[in-house]
């Protein structure tokens, strides 16, 4: 049986059907204290879950359509297509009762759905 090596970013790229640069992955690592763990059994349920919520902020706040992109180098290419978020409301929610059952501080920063920002193009 093979040895699988944990690695704590490839595994928070995985919680979500998103992609997020390596940066995103690395500061909420960091900011959940979670970016030394080398075991996936070091991960608490709730450690897991604010992960997730996290992420899932972090898509929330993000563009309605995320542009795709090609990395390559020599005859490696890899490349991800565009993706788009529809339902921002039930993300919204679902991170909201993650932070509450957690009674996490994160939860002061979602955005109140009730507020909306309009931009106008005036010519």
């Amino acid at each position: 049986m093979a040895v699988i090596e944990f690695d704590i970013l490839q595994y928070m790229s995985g919680l979500t059907g998103f992609t997020f640069d390596k940066a995103v992955l690395t500061r909420i690592a960091l900011d959940r204290g979670v970016d030394e763990v080398t075991e996936y059994d070091e991960l608490s349920d709730e450690d897991k879950d604010l992960i997730t919520a996290d992420l899932l902020l972090t898509a929330y706040l993000s563009p309605t359509i995320w542009a795709s992109f090609t990395q390559s180098h020599g005859s490696y290419k890899k490349g991800v297509g565009a993706q788009s978020m529809y339902n921002k409301e039930e993300i919204l929610d679902y991170l909201r009762g993650i932070y509450a059952k957690y009674e996490d501080p994160m939860l002061d920063k979602v955005p109140d759905n009730s507020a909306h920002v309009f931009f106008r193009n005036e010519i």
